[in-house]
């Protein structure tokens, strides 16, 4: 009487001993799943570095695109007041390659004119200025260096500028260099990438483009 319970006990623990096992390996692919999912949450999470408030003198203000730098910031690495002159570069990885950076710089006297637009006309007004000028671009680009752009308006963010690009020789960084007058102060910016392709200067444009004036602190 007692053999057929014995036979289904037995059959019913060798049916539990062949399922445990099976179980047990997909275990570990479970794990690694909540392993990498856990690794990979932090990535996700962390907040993306905002730009910084490039604060210059004469009131201008300028953002700064995440990996962008002022050289030698001293204490405050977003404050330039102080300075007319003052150098930006570019620290991400992929500048590594590109080696971007711009120089800004300012002049102490107003310019003169009825208005910001006829200032800016008048930067390079006669033939023998936009000789000069073109003349300068060249030589502060490279030996061989030709003009990719020519010089004319161009309109970055709020402001108008006159700007010019130039392509250097091999090896030899090529440059955008742009000028503007806000509220009758000037700004100047000579901005070189090693970049060759279609597509260059982009950061640089987008700095620009961010130029504005805080009147209150127009007097620094």
């Amino acid at each position: 009487m007692t053999h057929p319970f014995r036979r289904r006990a037995a059959l019913l623990l060798f049916g539990l001993l062949a399922i445990v096992p099976a179980r047990a390996e997909e275990a570990p692919e479970a794990a690694d799943d909540a392993v990498s999912e856990s690794a990979a949450e932090p990535d996700s999470t962390e907040a993306p570095q905002g730009p910084v408030t490039l604060r210059l003198d004469q009131g201008f203000r300028l953002d700064l695109p995440p990996g962008w730098v002022l050289e030698d910031a001293g204490e405050d690495p977003g404050d330039a007041s102080g300075r007319r002159v003052v150098r930006i570069v570019c620290e991400t990885p992929a500048c590594a390659r590109s080696q971007e950076a711009c120089t800004l710089r300012l002049r102490t006297a107003p310019i003169e004119g009825a208005d910001d637009a006829d200032r800016l006309a008048g930067l390079h007004a006669s033939p023998l200025s936009r000789y000069v000028r073109l003349r300068a671009v060249l030589k502060s680009t490279s030996v061989g260096a030709t003009i990719r752009r020519p010089l004319g308006p161009e309109r970055f963010g709020a402001h108008d500028w006159i700007a010019v690009e130039t392509e250097a020789a091999s090896r030899f960084k090529s440059g955008l260099f742009a000028e503007t007058v806000v509220d009758g102060r000037y700004l100047g910016a000579i901005c070189k990438t090693c970049e060759t392709g279609a597509v260059r200067h982009r950061a640089a444009r987008s700095i620009l483009g961010s130029l504005r004036r805080v009147e209150r602190a127009a007097a620094r």
